[in-house]
């Protein structure tokens, strides 16, 4: 290796330790408490590792054809400890206050999700709810109407021939009789 690339994988090195600092502090921030043990923690934090581990490879391939020293670690040691004395405040600042902002555009969004889609079609399920129930009422009323002007003339028939014959075949004239206000009684015509 010469000596401009040996200068530029160290720079690189302490980059990668800086970008180390801020990922973890964005790490920490967006998983929440770390003194809670879960297996999606554990693999979460894996998965961190390997994915900073990955991109610092890749930057070395690029760089020297990948070869890791012992003052490229140091290197990145010394970029975290610069992060952390230097840049972790102003980074923490930044980062709850771009959270912050994210936060805000999401509930922005939610809202006018809100506002533009679902109060629209609760408005529409709602009003086809109502006719509905207009259209129900009116083909009850109607079935009501037509069962109370066929029926009626029935029970009066009913009535006369008890009176002009004396109540011939009561038991099954009871029965048809009870039928009929039962019926009515369910179309809501007549009361109990």
């Amino acid at each position: 290796m010469t000596l401009d690339i040996q200068m530029v994988s160290m720079v690189s090195s302490v980059a990668t330790g800086i970008w180390l600092g801020a990922s973890f502090d964005t790490y920490e921030r967006i998983s929440g408490k770390r003194h809670i043990f879960k297996w999606t923690r554990i693999m979460n934090d894996f998965l961190f590792w390997v994915a900073q581990a990955l991109l610092y490879f890749i930057l070395l391939l690029n760089i020297n054809n990948g070869e890791v020293r012992v003052y490229l670690l140091l290197s990145i040691i010394l970029g975290y400890a610069v992060y952390r004395a230097i840049f972790e405040g102003v980074y923490r600042r930044v980062l709850e206050r771009v959270l912050k902002v994210i936060h805000a555009v999401y509930m922005f969004l939610v809202h006018l999700t809100y506002v533009i889609f679902i109060n629209p079609i609760k408005g529409l399920l709602k009003l086809l709810l109502r006719l509905g129930m207009i259209v129900l009422i009116t083909i009850w009323g109607l079935v009501s109407f037509i069962f109370k002007w066929t029926l009626r003339p029935i029970i009066l028939l009913g009535q006369f021939i008890d009176n002009k014959l004396g109540h011939p075949f009561l038991k099954q004239r009871k029965a048809v009789l009870l039928l009929i206000k039962r019926l009515l009684i369910f179309f809501h015509i007549k009361k109990k």
